[in-house]
This record gives structure tokens, C-alpha cells and sequence, in this order.
């Protein structure tokens, strides 16, 4: 299959070499005699790219020179977001085509905006990396983003979380365009587990106070030192003057969470705490952290975090190894 690898100035050098490196990898290992993918390194205008740090990579074609393509791959921006995203818009034109003629596009951590700059994600699930997605939600409301997952696929539309979740989407690539076998081999040759699914486990939970919305950012102080107390989000929206349904509009329109959401993650980011640095049992981190019931708590801790309680704390705990 043909792959473009696109480039752009401000990208990570790491990413796109690890994309070269796994898909050149998976054709060493093919049984087959041609190899599975072909990959072509291009950028906007056919021109070498300044990566991250000022390193310059090599461009073989201009995307205009790429009538069609199978696979449109592009690295993320983890630190110059902020510098690539005036380009992003130049490339809409030729990924629109691309996806209309049924080119699949997958992006690296933070290249999922230059995918909603070019309006491929509007009305469809996506993910970045989780210290993003505030940013993201105010640029691009009409997205579903689920910062959560380490891969999301909607439509041909494949994105991903953190940098570390390149390699992720790498495997997936050849375990959906090769073989799982193949995929495989990449992944044992290259000392990595099987393909992780969520990057929730790893998430400090971003919090938006920015908004500008002073009413609700007092609720917001409140809750943070109330959290652990009985509460129910009708007698708080009263408490600070709101109707029930207009609150619950406006505060998920300041933050981008929901009232009971925003509950839910400042006492699972507690919880977490008391699990990293404490020996506490759960019933003690349930109560601790407002809820009655350690099982429905063991439960919304699982789903909302990943893994369930007893192994965050092996996993994370200080002296875990």
C-alpha cells in the first residue's frame, strides 16, 4: 500500500523517524516477497521541513505530486503546537481530497488539530494528547473528543494520544494493513507490549479555568474545597444563585465537563493521590474523597481511569517497581 508520510514545519523528528523505522521494519519482517508498505516523504510544498529542534528533514515529493494515496501519516507538534498551527490550515485542500477518494489518515498526538483544521473531524470521535484537550475543545467544539483513549479510528479517521501512543498507532497501522503476525514481529523485535488501548491511567486531568466565566469559576473553587463532602449538583447550582438547567448548560459550556463530571475527576485525581502516597485502604480513599460506597467507587475508577484501584497503586505507588 502507498503511505504519505507529511511533514511540516515544527513536527516532531522523533515521531516521523519512528514511523519510517516501524513501517520499514514490518517490510523487512514480511513473508511476502513485495513488501507491504511504500512509503513516500512529502511536505505542502515539496520542500525539506525544520523539525523540532531545528533539524532539517529530507522531503521526497509535494503532496500536489501525489495524485493518491492509501495512508496519509503525520507526526505531532508535543512542544511547537503553538508555531505549526497557522499552516495547518494550507493543508486542508489536499487531505480532504485524499479522504474523499478513500485515503485512510492517521495523526500523532497533537497533528489531530491540523486533521480538525482541515474540517475531517467534525462530528466525529477523536483524541489528542490529554494536556491539549482543553485547547481543543475551544477550537473545535463540534469534535467529540475522548482524551482518554490512547487510539481512536472514526471514518478513516485514525488519531492518537501522547507521543509514547506513536507507537501504538504504528502496530495498529501494520496490524490492520499487513497482519496481526506481522505486527507481531515488529513488537517483539522492538521490545514493546501489545498495543495499548486507553492513556487515561497516565492522565493528570487538565482542569480549565480560563474561560472567563467568573461565576463559574467560583463554583468552581468551591467544589475544589468541598469535593469530599456530601453533594448534589441541584443544591449547588441553588447555592450560588442558578437554575438547575441553566447551570448545567453554562458550566459545561465554560469548562467543557459536565457539574457531576468535574465532581467525579477532582475526587478520582484525590483518590489518585492517596494511592500513590499512602497506604490507606479503599474504604478509607472512598470516604476520604466524598463517596459512600467503595464498589461503585471501585467501579467509576476503572472506567474512568483505566485500571482498578489496587493496580493504579502497584503501578504507581512511590518504591512500585
Amino acid at each position: 500500500m502507498h503511505v504519505t508520510l507529511l511533514l511540516t514545519d515544527h513536527c516532531s523528528a522523533a515521531s516521523a523517524t519512528l514511523a519510517l523505522e516501524v513501517l520499514s521494519a514490518a517490510n523487512l519482517f514480511a513473508d511476502s516477497a513485495s513488501a507491504p508498505f511504500e512509503v513516500v516523504v512529502a511536505s505542502l510544498d515539496g520542500a525539506d521541513v525544520s523539525a523540532w529542534g531545528g533539524q532539517v528533514l529530507r522531503v521526497q515529493r509535494s503532496v500536489a505530486q501525489i495524485a493518491q494515496t492509501d495512508l496519509v501519516l503525520i507526526p505531532g507538534f508535543l512542544f511547537t503546537l503553538k508555531e505549526a498551527l497557522p499552516a495547518f490550515a494550507g493543508h486542508g485542500p489536499w487531505l480532504r481530497q485524499q479522504h474523499a477518494r478513500g485515503a485512510v489518515l492517521a495523526s500523532m498526538c497533537t497533528a489531530t488539530f491540523l486533521l480538525a483544521e482541515a474540517g475531517l473531524l467534525k462530528g466525529a470521535r477523536a483524541t489528542t494528547h490529554w494536556a491539549f484537550a482543553e485547547l481543543f475543545r475551544r477550537r473545535y467544539a463540534g469534535v467529540e473528543l475522548d482524551e482518554g483513549q490512547l487510539l481512536c479510528e472514526d471514518d478513516r479517521l485514525i488519531t492518537s494520544g501522547g507521543a509514547s501512543a506513536a507507537m501504538d498507532l504504528l502496530l495498529h497501522l501494520v496490524r490492520r494493513f499487513a497482519s496481526l503476525e506481522l505486527a507481531q514481529k515488529c513488537s517483539k523485535y522492538l521490545l514493546i507490549d501489545k498495543v495499548r488501548s486507553e492513556q487515561s491511567v497516565y492522565v493528570m486531568w487538565s482542569l480549565p479555568k480560563s474561560h472567563g466565566d467568573g461565576e463559574i469559576l467560583r463554583v468552581q473553587d468551591w467544589l475544589e474545597e468541598h469535593f469530599d463532602q456530601p453533594l448534589l449538583i441541584d443544591d449547588t447550582a441553588r447555592r450560588f444563585g442558578f437554575g438547575v438547567r441553566n447551570f448545567k448548560r453554562r458550566f459545561k459550556e465554560a469548562t467543557g465537563y459536565t457539574p457531576l463530571a468535574y465532581l467525579q475527576t477532582l475526587r478520582l485525581e484525590k483518590a489518585k493521590e492517596l494511592l500513590e502516597s499512602t497506604r490507606m485502604t479503599l474504604d478509607s480513599i472512598t470516604y476520604k474523597v466524598g463517596y459512600e460506597d467503595s464498589n461503585s467507587f471501585r467501579r467509576l475508577f476503572q472506567q474512568r481511569v483505566g485500571l482498578l484501584p489496587a493496580a493504579y497503586r502497584k503501578k504507581f505507588q512511590a518504591g512500585a517497581s
